[in-house]
C-alpha cells in the first residue's frame, strides 16, 4: 500500500493502523519498535529479546483508531525519500513493516 507523511514538529509522520500495527505484533501495552535499514530499506518490528541489529528504537504515538510512526529527517535521508513529494510504499513481512520510497510504475 501506499501511503504519504504527515508534518509533525520538526519529524515527519505515518499513519498505522490498528489492524496493520495488530500484524507486527502492536499491541495497547507492548508499541516500541526498532527501525533497521538495509539498502534504503526501513524495517520496522516490535522490540523483542531477539532485536540487536536495531538503528534505532522508537516508541509509536496512540493517534485516532491506530499509532503515529515519527521519521526523523536523518532516517528519511538515509532512505533518500523526501517527504514533501515522495510517497512510501509499506508491507508486511512476516512480523515487521517493511517501508521504501515508492516509485511510479
Amino acid at each position: 500500500m501506499k501511503k504519504n507523511l504527515t508534518t509533525n514538529g520538526n519529524t515527519w509522520q505515518l499513519y498505522i493502523n490498528k489492524p496493520i500495527a495488530q500484524l507486527i505484533g502492536i499491541n495497547k501495552d507492548e508499541y516500541t519498535v526498532s527501525f533497521v535499514i538495509k539498502n534504503r530499506v526501513l524495517y520496522v518490528q516490535k522490540v523483542d529479546s531477539d532485536t540487536t541489529d536495531s538503528l534505532l528504537v522508537k516508541k509509536l504515538i496512540k493517534r485516532s483508531a491506530g499509532y503515529g510512526l515519527n521519521f526523523p529527517i536523518p532516517i528519511l535521508e538515509l532512505l533518500e525519500i523526501n517527504p514533501e513529494e515522495d510517497l512510501l510504499e509499506i508491507n508486511v513481512d512476516e512480523d515487521r513493516l517493511v517501508i521504501q520510497k515508492a516509485f511510479e510504475s
